[in-house]
């Protein structure tokens, strides 16, 4: 390599570890991102898709920040726009995932006909704002999947990575 391209090499090193730093000191973080099976993403789309007209609503277990298993629970408030899921049953869905020694992860909801993006709704009424939640889109032969994880009243958008 030739002298001019070496310093030039060190150089692009050296502004691009300034930058860094300073996106630290400014308190920036870097998004934050979950993953999600193929198989695992075509069955949350699916149970979104069997549920319609009504909003679909289940839950994620894994490890770390890894998606492994669906748990799709019945809404017992069936309706296009509102969801809720029955305690008994979550309860018996966390013991599976304890036993199959997965953390719960994720809640995930659709909306029938809309878009991804959480209502007022969804932020303040979450009881679980720990963990991820996944909203499903659905609109005839087009899905969109988003997440999202809900820190003071707001809600923070995280990547998707299929594996």
């Amino acid at each position: 390599m030739c002298p001019w391209a070496l310093r030039k090499k060190k150089e692009s090193k050296w502004k691009q570890k300034e930058r860094n730093s300073s996106i630290k000191a400014a308190g920036a973080t870097p998004k934050e991102s979950i993953h999600i099976p193929k198989q695992l993403y075509s069955d949350l789309v699916s149970h979104a898709r069997n549920t319609l007209p009504n909003e679909a609503c289940g839950l994620i277990s894994g490890k770390w920040q890894t998606c492994i298993t669906l748990w799709p629970m019945k809404n017992i408030e069936p309706s296009p726009y509102s969801f809720a899921m029955d305690l008994m049953e979550q309860e018996s869905v966390f013991r599976k995932m304890k036993r199959k020694k997965e953390r719960f992860l994720a809640i995930y909801h659709s909306h029938p006909y809309g878009i991804p993006l959480p209502s007022k709704d969804d932020i303040q009424s979450s009881v679980y704002p720990e963990v991820y939640h996944f909203i499903v889109a659905v609109e005839k032969k087009v899905e969109k999947v988003k997440c999202y994880k809900f820190k003071n009243g707001k809600a923070n958008a995280v990547n998707i990575k299929f594996l």
